[in-house]
């Protein structure tokens, strides 16, 4: 189960569209924690809110079983969201729209009482505040120690707001960083950053290689320290 905000406005700046990324995780936080509560939309999987930028429309529903989807159309501004200038100022910003726009939604579909689907809905929202507005995951790591056996590679997704971030670290024997190195900086959308997803290799006590899994890109780690 997933929700997308999406901008439906018109005559947008270039840049803007540069930056529709910015609501993607606070989405995807709100609804794992959802689906890990057990909450569902009776057989639908998603649910794409359009933000038509237009106060003269009202709010409109539409339903399409091919796709297990269900389409809101509101009349709520992007633009309003991006204009913000703090990481908290987003995030009371996408509650907002949670609270007043999809909150229906669920009531409408889930087949759950009202009062718990605001208790699942805040529980949501406290979740990623509780993730500091981020998700950090391991991407991979080194199924045995390098070669001298006495250091460890961790390969870490890092998505924010702002953009993701793919980096790698590399401990010693006692637990110590002594590498974090900065591999890939995108946009913060795991379709887009998904193709430097991979896998990381000791190719001897010195070298390390990350490699995507699904496009041709590559990386080297040197450790000579």
């Amino acid at each position: 189960m997933d929700i997308h905000f999406k901008d439906w406005g018109k005559k947008r700046p270039k840049k803007h569209y540069n930056r529709l990324h910015e609501m993607r995780i606070f989405e995807l936080i709100f609804m794992k924690k959802l689906r890990d509560l057990g909450v569902d939309l009776g057989g639908f999987e998603q649910i794409i809110v359009y933000c038509l930028a237009n106060p003269n429309k009202s709010v409109s529903y539409d339903e399409n079983h091919a796709l297990n989807q269900i389409t809101l159309s509101i009349p709520y501004d992007y633009m309003s969201f991006l204009e913000l200038n703090s990481i908290q100022e987003k995030y009371q910003e996408f509650s907002n729209l949670i609270r007043f726009y999809v909150v229906p939604v669920f009531e409408r579909y889930s087949g759950l009482s009202s009062a718990s689907i605001l208790q699942y809905v805040e529980a949501g929202l406290s979740e990623i505040v509780r993730q500091n507005f981020e998700a950090v995951f391991l991407v991979d790591k080194t199924p045995k120690k390098s070669p001298s056996r006495k250091r460890i590679a961790l390969l870490k997704g890092i998505h924010r707001s702002d953009g993701f971030q793919l980096r790698c670290e590399v401990y010693n024997e006692r637990g110590y960083k002594m590498i974090d190195q900065l591999l890939v900086e995108e946009v913060g959308n795991e379709i887009v950053y998904a193709r430097f997803l991979g896998t990381l290799k000791w190719e001897n006590e010195n070298l390390i290689v990350v490699k995507s899994k699904s496009s041709s890109w590559s990386e080297k780690v040197y450790v000579n320290l």
